[in-house]
């Protein structure tokens, strides 16, 4: 109520009243999504009665990771939109991450430190669901052994030391989507945040696979790889055998018609569609089409991915009618898919850009 009181009286020009009212509701209520908006609004307003510490305060709080709430502290600290704040950086080495893991789950969970490790348990080596998924993965049945090794992350979804052995063992079999999914239930159990957790939790979440490929291929289309990866983990859960219900597929989700432009663009050798599951044609056309979104809205990042997802001209008539107004867009666009779309992969780049600095 206080943020719709705050927007009628911007509506008719009395900023101040529209001010009192946003702050309230940024003061009281900061941690919602309304009390975030409120503060976005605050920030975005062009009046001489901005007192700036407040808000600035206000939207350096750990509250909640919403678009509003993130926007609001880029605004206030001075950051750009997908501004990465450090160089990218692939850990080495996760002995002391895994460590501090470890003991970050014994506290939280109040366990014995014995039974925390991240080895699998008895109880999993004995589950038949994980020695029967293991071997299917092996086969390349994937489709099959995600059945079997799913229904055991489920089985053990409240437990969680298992639930954290699984992220580690799923990662390594290569089942990336179930690994990222055991992480953020972990999170989940925890009431924790991927930025409040431990490192090698947080990466779990918001992993880099396939950074051989992506840190080329953002170099070459000149961009920002943690750009892609936030786009990747939002297509697929880095899951290479993904289809959607729209026959997108692969780890971009790229559609049928779109990869066979793109493969003509590329004059990509001996091309069949279903070239798209692998990942080092997923990735390089899904980086071609990113890059082509990016020259054609001017870097506007934010028009690029809406682009991606609900195809350039939607993302053309939502452009023209806000124009470089990158908040006015957002609330332009009226797919409410690509809305959500574009403000999660403004969430992951985020995450990314804390987790992945040197």
């Amino acid at each position: 109520a206080l943020y719709r009181a705050g927007q009628l009286a911007a509506a008719n020009e009395d900023q101040e009243t529209a001010y009192l009212l946003w702050m309230r509701a940024a003061e009281e209520y900061p941690s919602t999504l309304y009390g975030s908006a409120a503060l976005l609004d605050i920030l975005l307003a062009d009046s001489d009665i901005v007192e700036t510490s407040l808000p600035g305060e206000l939207a350096a709080s750990p509250a909640n990771s919403s678009y509003q709430a993130l926007r609001a502290r880029d605004l206030a600290v001075g950051n750009e939109p997908f501004e990465s704040q450090s160089p990218f950086a692939v850990p080495a080495d996760e002995t002391e991450e895994r460590a501090a893991a470890e003991s970050w789950i014994v506290e939280q969970f109040d366990l014995d430190p014995a039974l925390v490790s991240s080895d699998l348990s008895e109880g999993l080596l004995q589950d038949d669901r994980l020695a029967v998924g293991k071997r299917l993965w092996e086969l390349g049945l994937y489709e099959e052994a995600k059945s079997e090794l799913e229904a055991l992350r489920q089985a053990y979804a409240e437990d969680p030391v298992a639930t954290y052995q699984l992220a580690l063992f799923f990662r390594d079999l290569g089942l990336y989507r179930s690994s990222i999914i055991a992480a953020s239930t972990l999170l989940n159990l925890a009431g924790s945040h991927e930025l409040d957790a431990p490192l090698l939790i947080g990466r779990l979440s918001y992993p880099v696979y396939y950074a051989d490929l992506i840190v080329p291929l953002a170099e070459q289309y000149e961009f920002d790889p943690r750009l892609q990866f936030s786009l990747v983990r939002q297509e697929s859960l880095y899951e290479s055998f993904a289809r959607s219900g729209a026959a997108a597929q692969g780890l971009s989700q790229v559609i049928p018609d779109t990869g066979a432009w793109i493969a003509e663009r590329l004059q990509w050798p001996d091309y069949e569609n279903d070239d798209l599951y692998k990942p080092y044609v997923g990735l390089n056309f899904g980086a071609y089409y990113l890059g082509e979104q990016l020259a054609y809205f001017d870097d506007d990042v934010h028009a690029a991915l809406a682009a991606y997802n609900a195809g350039p001209g939607n993302a053309a008539r939502w452009y023209e009618t806000a124009g470089s107004d990158l908040d006015l867009f957002v609330e332009t666009i009226d797919f409410a898919e690509t809305e959500s779309y574009v403000e999660r992969i403004y969430d992951g780049y985020d995450n990314y850009n804390h987790l992945y600095a040197p």
